[in-house]
C-alpha cells in the first residue's frame, strides 16, 4: 500500500544531497509534525481508506491520509544517513523520432510480428538513407501508426522505421559503387543526316536549272537554314514535354520570310537584279523546306518528314532526268564549236608552233562560254514549267506536314522574350555554315559531301559522349577519376568520327564510286576529316553553354577560309586543337558531367 500511496502523493522527504546535520534537523521536524497530525486525527475522528478508494486513487489529504502517511516517515534520530524509502520512479519514454509512448524493444530487437516487415522491406533499406525513408516505405506500403501499434505490436509508424532500420544491412547500398551497364549507341539517331539532306538535295537539283541568280539564292537559303535549324532545337527543349505549337509555327513563317528577302538580295548582287524574282522564290522555298525538316526532326517525327520530302525529291529527281539530254547537247555543240574556232585562230594567227596545252585551253575557255549562253537560252525557255512545279511542291508539302505535327498550340508564347535567348545559337550556326560554303569555295562541294551525310552520326556522337559522361558521374566517387575519364571519352569520340570521314573519303577514292573523289588530294582529305572532328567539339561544347567564345571562333575562321592565308589542313588542325583544349578546360567542371 505504501507504494502505491508513494506514487500519487510527492515526496515531502529533502533532497539526499544534504549534509548530515541538515538531514537531522529535517527529520526532527518530520517526527513533530507527524506527532501532531496523530492528534488531530484523533480528535477528529477521521475514518479509514476504503479499499476501492486505494485501488482507484480516490483519496484526499484530509482525514485519513496523513494519518497513513505519519508511520512512513517515523525514523530513529541517530541515524544521520537516512535514505530515501525505495519506490519505483517512472519510466524514461523510449527515444523516438516521435513524442508516442510505447514499449521499448531491447537495443536492434524486433518484435515477433515486424519481422516479416522486415523481410519483405529487406531490399529498400540497403538502399535507405534514413529511417525517415524506411517510414515512407511503411506507409507506401499501407502500415498505419495504428496498425503497427495494433497488429505487429511496435511502438508506432516511426519507432517500428528506427528499429527496422537499425538491423543489419540497412544502407549497404551506400556504401557500393553501382553497376550499371554502360549505354549503348544511338544508331537510331544515323537517320537524321540523310534527311536533314532531303530539302537541301531537291532544293540543289530544283534551282540549278533556274539559273545562277536561283542557285545563289539556294546557297544563302541552306547556310540560313543551318543556323535557324539550332534556334528551332532551343525552341523545343524550352517546351520539352508538350509541342510548343505556336512557337514553332512562327519560327517557320520567320524562315520563310528570312529566306525570301536574303534570296532576293544574293541574286542582285551576284547575278544581276533580274535575278530578283527568281532568287526571292527559291530563297523562300529553301528556307521554308529546311526550318520544315528542323522542325519535324526536333520534334521526333521522322516518317512524317521522310513522307514530306518523297513527292518534292521524285519531282527534282524529273526536273533533273529532263535537264540531263539539253545539257548533253549543249556540251557536244559547244565542242565541236569550240573546237573549230580554236582551230581557226590558231591557223590566223599562225601559231602552229604553239604546244597542245594552249589549245585545249582555249577550247575548254570556248566550250565553257558556249555551254553559258546555251544555260540561259535554256532558263528563258519554256523547260521553266518543270522546275517551278517541283519547287512548289517542295513549298507545300513539307509546310502541311509541319502544320499537322504542330497542331497543338503549347504554352510557348511566340513574343520577343521566347525567341532572344535562342537567337545566339542561331548566329553561331551561321558562322559555321559561313565557313563550310568557304571550304567549299576552296576545294568544292564533293569533298564536304561526307560530313552532310553523316550529320546524324555527329549528332549521335555528341549525344553518346555526354551519356558516357553521365554514366561515369554515376559511377565514379573520386572527382579526379571523373575528370579523366571526361578528359578521355570527348577526345576520343571527336577523333573517332574524323577517322570515320577519313575512311569514307579514301574508300569512295580508291573503289572509284563517284569520279569526282578521285582527284581530291591526300591534303584535302585531312583537312576534311579534321573539320568534323572539329564541328563536333564545337556541337558538344555549345551544349556547354560556350555559344559566345565559339561565335567568335567560327567566324575568325570563316574570315580565315574565305581570304586563303592560311592553308586549309593547317587552318583545320588549328580549330581541331583550340576546340580541344576548351574541351578539356569545361571538363573541369562538374557541371559538364550532368
Amino acid at each position: 500500500m505504501s507504494q502505491s500511496l508513494r506514487t500519487i502523493f510527492p515526496d515531502p522527504v529533502a533532497d539526499t544531497a544534504q549534509t548530515g546535520a541538515d538531514r537531522a534537523r529535517a527529520d526532527q521536524g518530520k517526527v513533530d509534525q507527524a506527532g501532531a497530525n496523530k492528534a488531530g486525527a484523533n480528535q477528529t475522528g477521521a475514518r479509514p481508506l476504503t479499499g476501492f478508494e486505494i485501488l482507484s486513487g480516490r483519496t484526499t489529504l484530509h482525514g485519513w491520509s496523513q494519518q497513513m502517511l505519519a508511520p512512513l516517515y517515523e525514523a530513529p534520530l541517530h541515524n544521520a544517513t537516512l535514505q530515501t524509502p525505495p519506490f519505483p520512479q517512472p519510466a524514461a519514454p523510449p527515444v523516438s523520432m516521435t513524442s508516442e509512448v510505447g514499449p521499448a524493444p531491447a537495443p536492434g530487437a524486433l518484435p515477433d510480428r515486424l519481422r516479416e516487415v522486415d523481410l519483405k522491406l529487406a531490399p529498400e533499406r540497403e538502399l535507405a538513407v534514413d529511417a525517415l525513408e524506411i517510414a515512407a516505405y511503411l506507409e507506401a506500403d499501407g502500415l498505419s501508426d495504428e496498425s503497427l501499434r495494433g497488429r505487429y505490436n511496435a511502438g508506432g509508424l516511426f519507432q517500428a522505421a528506427e528499429l527496422l532500420f537499425a538491423q543489419r544491412g540497412s544502407g549497404r547500398a551506400l556504401n557500393r559503387l553501382p553497376s550499371a551497364p554502360l549505354p549503348d549507341f544511338p544508331w537510331h539517331m544515323l537517320l537524321r543526316g540523310p534527311l536533314y539532306l532531303l530539302p537541301g538535295l531537291a532544293g540543289l537539283m530544283i534551282t540549278g536549272p533556274l539559273g545562277q541568280g536561283a542557285s545563289a539564292a539556294f546557297t544563302f537559303a541552306a547556310a540560313f537554314g543551318w543556323g535557324w535549324s539550332m534556334t528551332i532545337a532551343g525552341l523545343r527543349y524550352s517546351e520539352p514535354f508538350a509541342v510548343p505549337g505556336r512557337a514553332m509555327r512562327a519560327a517557320l513563317w520567320l524562315a520563310g520570310l528570312m529566306g525570301t528577302l536574303g534570296g532576293a538580295v544574293t541574286a542582285v548582287l551576284l547575278a544581276g537584279p533580274d535575278q530578283a524574282v527568281l532568287g526571292a522564290l527559291s530563297g523562300g522555298v529553301v528556307a521554308l523546306a529546311t526550318a520544315s525538316a528542323g522542325i519535324l526532326l526536333a520534334l521526333g517525327r521522322i516518317t512524317l518528314s521522310a513522307g514530306a520530302f518523297a513527292v518534292p525529291l521524285l519531282a527534282a529527281t524529273i526536273v533533273q532526268a529532263s535537264v540531263l539530254p539539253v545539257m548533253e547537247s549543249m556540251i557536244t555543240s559547244g565542242s565541236e564549236v569550240a573546237s573549230s574556232v580554236a582551230a581557226s585562230t590558231l591557223v590566223n594567227a599562225d601559231l602552229a608552233s604553239a604546244d597542245l596545252a594552249s589549245a585545249e585551253l582555249a577550247t575548254s575557255e570556248v566550250a565553257r562560254s558556249v555551254v553559258g549562253a546555251g544555260m540561259v537560252g535554256a532558263a528563258a525557255s519554256p523547260s521553266l514549267v518543270l522546275p517551278l512545279i517541283a519547287l512548289a511542291l517542295l513549298a507545300v508539302l513539307p509546310v502541311l506536314a509541319v502544320l499537322r505535327a504542330t497542331r497543338a498550340p503549347g504554352e510557348l508564347p511566340t513574343t520577343w522574350a521566347v525567341f532572344k535567348p535562342h537567337l545566339r545559337l542561331a548566329i553561331y550556326g551561321w558562322a559555321m555554315a559561313l565557313t563550310f560554303v568557304a571550304f567549299s569555295a576552296q576545294v568544292g562541294a564533293w569533298p564536304l559531301l561526307p560530313i552532310i551525310v553523316s550529320a546524324g552520326l555527329l549528332e549521335a556522337g555528341v549525344w553518346h559522349a555526354q551519356e558516357r559522361l553521365q554514366h561515369a558521374a554515376r559511377s565514379l566517387r573520386d572527382l579526379s577519376d571523373l575528370r579523366w575519364r571526361g578528359r578521355v571519352t570527348v577526345p576520343a569520340v571527336a577523333l573517332l568520327y574524323a577517322a570515320v570521314l577519313a575512311l569514307a573519303l579514301l574508300l569512295v577514292k580508291v573503289t572509284g564510286v563517284l569520279p569526282q573523289f578521285s582527284g581530291i588530294p591526300p591534303g584535302v582529305q585531312v583537312a576534311v576529316a579534321l573539320l568534323g572532328a572539329a564541328f563536333l567539339l564545337s556541337a558538344w561544347l555549345a551544349n556547354q553553354r560556350q555559344v559566345t567564345a565559339l561565335l567568335g571562333l567560327w567566324s575568325v575562321a570563316a574570315v580565315l577560309t574565305f581570304t586563303a592565308l592560311i592553308p586549309l589542313p593547317l587552318l583545320s588542325i588549328s580549330l581541331v586543337l583550340i576546340l580541344m583544349l576548351s574541351a578539356l578546360s569545361a571538363l573541369n567542371d562538374p557541371r559538364s558531367y550532368r
